[in-house]
């Protein structure tokens, strides 16, 4: 049954900036109506890195703020009680972070439960976000945000070890006592005033010595999620960088030089450069197909990238494809559009912008085709056959990584316009 116009409910631009991997660097941020921070809010997980940066967020004036953890982000991955039976498989890495004791959790964690009330933490969970200032644009939507990280070893936070079918699977082999992650009962939600865990039970991370595939721990997407917010990119989309050290992370130099002649370097890509993102998050991307996925983590694959989806011509197809995901079927990628920064150059004043309503004038601007029919013709199943792209914005701020030759670099905050829908007065907006 096809809609027409009509039967679609009313929709408005709303203005969300995207950043991540701020690394306790408070940089310039451009108007908009809700702020996303893809986490890695600190670099060595301290206390007072945190509160730093708690404080900042609040200041930034958006009617709302989502807010993730990242892998650098220690101190708010909480390590099971003393009360677990699994604590004493916790080695003694856990409790240290760059050769530094680690604070407790809980005083880590309850910095994050006094923010302001425009603040949504996510830790693996959801949350439905009415904006309702009167100057605003008065939509909502509903977001799913997860710090998890694919990667190794307890040095890092929220890290899951990669699915057997992950490609970047076999370059980065299982450690005897690498840390897996783990999904256990969550605390009291962060902000009573946002609806949250609508993905049923509400968990987090935490690097304890116990599986739960890869595969598990990204089902939980909610399949009405209008915006996903992760740390780690979906493999193959705003996720190529170099490999160095064992957390999969983009932390090394840039690639190797070759053909240096007369004091001149040509940059080539080298056998280090990989995706590194997560493929059983791709698989569930491809089922849900949210509008937006905000991600970060791979510092030098800043960007973006408008994924159209094709439904499969049978099951087997997908399958194939590695796109099954406990059942459904998820959709394959037929094309990839990649998104050319209009204002580049991080000392200029205009902003970069991603508009996916259709009304801008850059190149690559269109409306964005997703429609969730479920909302056009009541129907209690197969609303998603309308979700016919995602926008996959990777809005890394650091764009250089340590050592830093040369010192820091840095990226603009990436600005998405998209559509959302108007929250009727009647919805108690």
């Amino acid at each position: 049954m096809n809609s027409s116009p009509s039967d679609r409910p009313p929709m408005r631009r709303t203005r969300i900036v995207c950043i991540s991997d701020t690394h306790n660097c408070t940089v310039k941020l451009p108007k908009g109506d809700v702020l996303i921070h893809a986490g890695d809010l600190t670099n060595q997980g301290s206390l007072s890195e945190l509160t730093k940066a708690i404080q900042w967020l609040e200041k930034a004036d958006f009617e709302s703020k989502v807010v993730i953890a990242g892998n650098h982000d220690k101190a708010v991955d909480p390590a099971p009680s003393s009360e677990s039976s699994q604590h004493q498989a916790l080695s003694p890495e856990s409790c240290h972070f760059h050769n530094q004791s680690l604070p407790n959790p809980k005083e880590c964690l309850s910095v994050l439960a006094t923010h302001g009330p425009s603040i949504t933490y996510l830790r693996h969970e959801s949350a439905e976000i009415k904006l309702t200032h009167p100057a605003g644009p008065r939509t909502k939507f509903k977001v799913f945000g997860s710090p998890g990280t694919p990667g190794l070893g307890e040095k890092w936070a929220f890290e899951y070890e990669r699915d057997v079918n992950d490609p970047s699977r076999a370059r980065y082999p299982r450690q005897e006592n690498g840390a897996v992650a783990t999904e256990i009962k969550s605390g009291s939600q962060s902000n009573p005033e946002k609806k949250t865990g609508s993905s049923g039970s509400r968990s987090h991370f935490s690097p304890i010595l116990s599986s739960i595939s890869a595969k598990e721990i990204w089902s939980s997407i909610p399949p009405d999620t209008d915006i996903l917010v992760t740390h780690t990119p979906p493999y193959g989309h705003c996720d190529l960088g170099v490999v160095r050290g064992s957390d999969g992370s983009d932390d090394g130099p840039s690639p190797a030089k070759t053909g240096v002649t007369g004091g001149e370097e040509a940059e080539t890509k080298t056998e280090r450069d990989r995706h590194l993102g997560c493929h059983s998050l791709l698989q569930r991307l491809s089922v849900v197909r949210p509008r937006l996925h905000v991600c970060g983590h791979v510092h030098r694959a800043r960007g973006a990238e408008r994924v159209r989806w094709s439904p499969v011509s049978s099951p087997s197809a997908s399958v194939s494809k590695g796109m099954e995901d406990d059942g459904e079927i998820g959709w394959i990628e037929s094309t990839t559009e990649k998104w050319t920064d209009p204002s580049p150059d991080p000392k200029s004043g205009k902003i970069s912008l991603v508009d996916l309503t259709g009304r801008g004038r850059e190149e690559g601007s269109g409306k964005l085709d997703w429609v969730d029919v479920d909302t056009v013709i009541g129907k209690s199943t197969g609303g998603r056959k309308g979700r016919k792209e995602t926008c996959v914005v990777n809005c890394a701020i650091l764009a250089s990584n340590y050592p830093h030759v040369g010192g820091k670099r840095f990226h603009k905050p990436v600005v998405v316009d998209l559509e959302l829908l108007v929250c009727e007065e009647s919805q108690d907006c």
